[in-house]
């Protein structure tokens, strides 16, 4: 991915900021709210799990690490919070784990889907435009390149004036 760079005196360090962060999608939060159990947690403990949910489905519902300082990093959480509502996220988690999957793959499956039909559609629109498009007029003879007629480069040579202190 290429980022494009303009220097200008207000924005002068536009060129150096991060990439756009990845867009988390909708059915995340829709598997997690409709969730009975996610719904009674304490702010603090639905504010790690979301955190778990969403680190889960941006890193492509690849495996979280053991329970340890890298869970509780990945919730940014205090530890003396973590240890207390360490076992009711992890329970809510497992029974989300497998529903955010197949979501995820759904989800995939979907875009791919759709891009492939726009990439179907592109092609359909150009082979149109190619049938609308009116044929090129063919030449009657056999084209040849013809100079440009222009006036001679070298002007004829001048006599020289008779009272010129040269000769």
């Amino acid at each position: 991915m290429s980022y494009i760079c303009t220097i200008k005196k207000s924005h002068y360090f536009k060129c150096m900021a991060k990439p756009p962060p990845k867009r988390l999608p909708a059915f995340a939060i829709e598997i997690l709210t409709s969730h009975p159990l996610a719904l009674t947690l304490p702010s603090a403990a639905f504010g790690m799990l979301c955190r778990l949910i969403f680190h889960f489905i941006l890193t492509e519902c690849r495996p979280i690490p053991p329970d340890g300082d890298n869970l509780r990093g990945i919730m940014r959480a205090h530890r003396s919070t973590w240890m207390e509502h360490k076992k009711e996220i992890m329970i809510i988690f497992e029974e989300l784990a497998p529903l955010l999957k197949k979501a995820d793959e759904h989800y995939k499956q979907r875009r791919a889907a759709v891009t492939a039909m726009g990439e179907k559609g592109r092609v359909s629109q150009r082979l149109r435009a190619l049938a609308n498009k009116p044929p090129r007029s063919q030449p009657t003879e056999q084209l040849t390149p013809i100079a440009p007629k222009r006036a001679p480069v070298t002007p004829a040579p001048q006599p020289l004036p008779t009272d010129s202190a040269w000769r």
